[in-house]
């Protein structure tokens, strides 16, 4: 990366830093181009210059989020590594997943919020990345290999992780990740004690 194209791109991550900040204190549908290039440092022809609208950022901003949860599920439960892991050990639902899963969506909360309540985002890059670099290859391990079939568990898989998940973010995140990761892991193994209080 030359000069111009770090500066171009330092440029783009103090937006998405800005939009994130953003949306700490505000809305989506209350933000505007010009409170992003207030927090920014940057003029309105600057955003221009990368970016169509506000839904532009926060698109690139969601991408870049996903691309470090990425990094991070691969620095921590070694998601690289599922093609040499045993079925055995490649059970969803375990604080080894959940964890930085949860971890993450608490860091990112309002990014999180807003990206699930858009329907700017008909399906979530976060959730493409997941079928393909988690589901897909634990799935073919336990011998499921249909992809419609695939395609309808992973779904049901995600609406339920989300459908927790966003209750936990409607509550300001306030429960504790690993009782989060308990209540998931009933839903999932009902025969399993209820979470304590």
């Amino acid at each position: 990366m030359n000069k111009s194209e770090a500066k171009f791109h330092n440029t783009a991550v103090k937006m998405d830093d800005a939009l994130v900040v953003l949306l700490e204190q505000k809305e989506f549908s209350d933000i505007s181009i010009m409170d992003i290039c207030e927090k920014a440092g940057v003029n309105r022809s600057t955003f221009y210059a990368h970016y169509e609208n506000l839904y532009d950022l926060l698109k690139e901003t969601q991408e870049r989020a996903v691309s470090e949860f990425f990094q991070t599920l691969s620095s921590t439960v070694g998601v690289a590594d599922i093609s040499r892991m045993s079925a055995d050990e490649l059970i969803f639902i375990s604080p080894q997943y959940l964890v930085p899963y949860l971890t993450f969506v608490k860091k990112n909360r309002r990014l999180y919020e807003v990206y699930n309540n858009s329907n700017a985002f008909p399906i979530g890059e976060m959730d493409k990345q997941l079928i393909e670099k988690v589901f897909v290859p634990i799935y073919a391990k336990n011998g499921v290999t249909d992809k419609k079939i695939v395609e309808y568990m992973s779904r049901y898989f995600i609406s339920g992780l989300n459908a927790i998940t966003m209750e936990w973010v409607k509550r300001g995140c306030e429960d504790d990740i690993l009782f989060i990761c308990e209540v998931i892991s009933i839903c999932v193994r009902p025969s399993m004690k209820a979470p304590l209080n």
